[in-house]
């Protein structure tokens, strides 16, 4: 009986037989791996910061004015839209959201200076922000009625410190010229336009902005977002369309769908940001082709002599061409669990320093997967063409 012969790793042995070769080769690769996966980390994080505000409404339909491109550059409308909507069947409750991000200076305590600030506003009593801090928050007691104090806020905790002071331990600064005292603190993070935000009522957000009070004649205070709450079960799309065919034209009716959809366009179609991530995934992963490339022909170079012997016997260049690319793959393998090591580290300290939602996901690391694949298996087709169109007699000169 003929025992099967087992062809040996040629690949794993080309690759592994250097250790110090083999650490540098996995450090090129894990270095484009790490880039890719930053990059796609921070273009998530910019779509997920700018719609923190939006997933974190407690409501099912919401009206904006039909100007508002995003929600960072607030575009207010009459409040008097919201009530026609609040009277509609299936509705069940509505409530006022003030957003003010170009006219709120904070007074860092520890400095001294003024820096521009997110005050988000409602009636307290409404909880229209599900954020943690903000609802039932024990270490506070009854926040909404503290709220309705005068001149007093609740702080995102994830505000960067160097900018306007430790919200924990500030009791009281000024904003935009007048003193506030600091009640409680909740956690909802920054964007890439906002570093820290403020939350207090309605009637404080009108105190200290008098001309939002009123819009044209009769038409009420002049909000941001309008809120609406419908009966457990109903067709919200439908509702939607009812809602939007009843009201004006200067006002948009959106699901939270339709509402995040809208703000993530923006950054990642319309404002520069999202494309600036996107081309740097493609520069990493031209990076890493370059660096595969470097690795995989430096390799090749000095095995010419071992290939030719492997061609002189037979072996045809459909197999060196395997040999090439599995070799490949060992190193996209190795450096992307390098990669992947180093990006968990870097994605967890860029959110601890920066208050960013650098979410990992299973897509993501799909996708830098497949790029790091594709970039080494590309880098060993164009690496492998001097080697499959040379003569074995040539390969010994």
């Amino acid at each position: 009986m003929s025992r099967r012969v087992r062809m040996p790793p040629l690949a794993w042995r080309n690759l592994t037989e250097s250790p110090v070769r083999l650490a540098a080769s996995v450090a090129g690769t894990a270095f484009a791996v790490t880039l890719m996966f930053m990059e796609v980390g921070f273009r998530g994080a910019l779509l997920d910061s700018m719609v923190s505000v939006v997933r974190a409404l407690d409501g099912d339909l919401f009206l904006v004015s039909r100007s508002l491109y995003t929600l960072a550059i607030p575009q207010p409308f009459p409040s008097q839209r919201l009530e026609q909507a609040r009277a509609f069947d299936g509705v069940t409750g509505s409530s006022r959201l003030y957003v003010e991000t170009r006219r709120s200076w904070w007074r860092n305590p520890d400095d001294g200076l003024p820096r521009r600030i997110r005050v988000l506003a409602f009636p307290p009593e409404d909880r229209t922000l599900d954020v943690f801090g903000l609802r039932d928050d024990p270490r506070h007691g009854d926040l909404a009625n503290r709220l309705k104090r005068p001149d007093t806020v609740v702080a995102d905790e994830l505000s960067k410190r160097d900018r306007y002071g430790d919200f924990r331990r500030v009791g009281s600064s000024e904003l935009s010229g007048r003193r506030f005292e600091v009640i409680g603190t909740f956690s909802l993070g920054t964007d890439f336009q906002n570093d820290g935000t403020l939350v207090m009522s309605e009637e404080n957000f009108l105190r200290l902005y008098p001309d939002r009070r009123a819009g044209p004649p009769g038409t009420g205070a002049l909000i941001d977002v309008g809120v609406l709450r419908a009966q457990p079960g109903s067709d919200l799309n439908r509702l939607r369309d009812a809602v939007q065919a009843a009201l004006p034209p200067d006002v948009l009716a959106l699901t939270k769908r339709d509402f995040v959809a809208k703000e993530q366009g923006f950054w990642d179609k319309v404002a520069p940001i999202g494309t600036v991530f996107s081309i740097g995934v493609v520069m990493g992963f031209v990076v890493g082709m370059a660096i595969c490339y470097q690795v995989l022909y430096s390799d090749l170079s000095d095995r010419l002599a071992e290939f030719a012997t492997l061609k002189a016997m037979g072996y045809s260049n459909g197999w060196l061409f395997a040999r090439v690319v599995e070799q490949a793959v060992y190193l996209a393998l190795l450096g992307y669990a390098a990669g992947l090591v180093v990006s968990l580290f870097a994605f967890d300290v860029v959110h601890r320093t920066t208050g960013l939602p650098m979410n990992f996901r299973p897509v993501t690391a799909v996708l830098v997967l497949a790029l790091t694949l594709l970039m080494c298996v590309l880098s060993a087709c164009l690496a492998a063409r001097r080697l499959l169109s040379a003569d074995p007699a040539q390969l010994y000169q």
